[in-house]
């Protein structure tokens, strides 16, 4: 995979991850950390409009460190990322350091 792809997934999982943040603090705002919420998944494909349920205390764990996403198992991309942590349903991944500094800049917390 070249560069400027790996640089277009970091983007579209950066501006997945807004959405998500958007969501989190409009929509879910208020519900306790056990409770299931529906995200975005944060994977590079921009076309992609699945979602994926889980706690709103493992969203904020995974909100800690500006290159983890989250997103719906086979949609992560090895090239570019690593998984960290799995589910039935989804996947956590680190962004590899190659495009740390599109994900880290594009990070609504940072």
């Amino acid at each position: 995979m070249d560069d400027r792809r790996k640089e277009r997934i970091a983007y579209n999982e950066g501006a997945f991850r807004k959405l998500n943040e958007q969501l989190e603090s409009n929509v879910h705002r208020g519900r306790g950390a056990g409770d299931y919420a529906g995200f975005v998944c944060e994977c590079g494909d921009g076309d992609c409009d699945a979602v994926v349920q889980m706690n709103l205390s493992t969203y904020e764990s995974i909100r800690q460190d500006s290159r983890l996403f989250f997103a719906v198992r086979g949609h992560q991309e090895p090239e570019a990322e690593d998984v960290i942590d799995q589910t039935e349903h989804y996947v956590v991944v680190r962004k590899h350091d190659g495009v740390s500094d599109i994900v880290e800049a594009t990070d609504p917390r940072a």
